[in-house]
């Protein structure tokens, strides 16, 4: 049976969990880690019993709760996964830091803790997954996340733009291990954050006519990280509904500005 490691599942309503219940649908074992004091700080809040929710639900195998702000963090999460699943073929990368803040008003402290979190953290992951990896030629799979996220959340968007440089760099060092190397961006995705009237912004603004949902992208995922989805690699996805290529609303203001 595969096995899977994947990051940011700490609330229900994430894709992060989506995309765990997805693959375990899909015959995956899923060992995961998330970070529960990242979301007490957010305007959801936190979902304290999701992961044991998820693990008696037969979902995840395992959890563990991490700060990849901490450079050891990657290699030590890897080894615990492995240590009660297995040898990995997948690795997903889902977790994220994300605080609003411009050019003007973005300390270095905080910058740094983007770069660690979304950038840092994804480099150390990938090598310590491929430098693991044991699995049969052509099975390994890694998937991240990003966004397009740049004005008033520029430590965000950088790092993330940071993330698909080191995704496409892995997906061309990778490929002689067999492992693909994919990067998806899901767009506005409804996990609790997004208000009544953002809802209705995005819905008008987006040719398939909804927000997007946490399974959207979580089928997306699944089909990269099955045999179907092993001639691609190196790619940056777009699922989104077309919101990326909509026209701007009749106020002249892209949707999410």
């Amino acid at each position: 049976m595969p096995a899977v490691l994947v990051t940011g599942v700490s609330r229900l309503q994430g894709i992060a969990a989506a995309v765990a219940r997805h693959l375990a649908e899909d015959g995956w074992t899923v060992a995961a880690t998330g970070y529960r004091p990242y979301d007490e700080t957010e305007s959801w809040g936190a979902d304290p019993d999701a992961p044991d929710r998820l693990l008696s639900e037969g979902v995840l195998a395992s959890w563990s709760e991490n700060d990849f702000a901490d450079a050891e963090a990657p290699a030590r999460v890897v080894g615990v996964a492995e240590d009660v699943v297995g040898p990995l073929t997948a690795l997903v990368i889902v977790h994220t830091e994300s605080r609003a803040g411009g050019i003007l008003d973005t300390t270095a402290a905080v910058f740094d803790r983007h770069l660690a979190i979304n950038a840092r953290a994804t480099l150390l992951l990938i090598a310590e997954f491929a430098r693991r990896f044991r699995r049969e030629p052509g099975s390994g799979r890694i998937v991240a996340f990003t966004s397009d996220a740049v004005h008033g959340e520029v430590a965000y968007g950088a790092s993330k733009a940071a993330l698909e440089r080191i995704a496409v760099a892995a997906a061309a060092e990778l490929g002689a291990q067999g492992i693909t190397v994919n990067v998806v961006n899901p767009g506005p995705t409804d996990t609790g954050w997004i208000s009544a009237e953002l809802n209705e912004r995005i819905r008008r603004a987006t040719p398939l006519g909804r927000v997007g949902r946490p399974e959207d992208a979580a089928q997306l995922v699944a089909f990269l990280c099955s045999p179907r989805g092993s001639w691609i690699t190196g790619q940056i996805l777009v699922c989104d509904g077309g919101a990326s290529v909509a026209p701007t609303l009749r106020e002249g203001r892209r949707p999410l500005e």
